[in-house]
């Protein structure tokens, strides 16, 4: 099974909105033992959530979204779904 655990939140978006968190995958999502989830409603786009390679504190690898982001809706653990992954405690 492809597990995702949430390690902590962060904030690094200018929305104050915006919920983002760190989580380490087992195994790797293309490369990536952690990444950043980012949850955000976008104006003249609406919500959005992303998937984003970082290393442990939160530092994004990569800006390019990963399997699994999508557009429509504000849920971390439903993109982390996406990509084939269950989020634990």
């Amino acid at each position: 099974m492809k597990t995702a655990t949430r390690i902590r939140d962060v904030h690094q978006s200018p929305d104050p909105n915006a919920s983002q968190a760190i989580y380490r995958l087992d195994p790797p999502l293309d490369g990536h033992n952690h990444v950043l989830v980012s949850a955000v409603t976008v104006a003249l786009c609406g919500p959005e959530t992303y998937i984003f390679g970082s290393d442990e504190n939160g530092n994004t690898e990569d800006w390019e979204e990963l399997n699994g982001s999508y557009r429509g809706g504000l849920d971390h653990a439903a993109a982390l779904k996406n990509a084939g992954y269950e989020v634990t405690a």
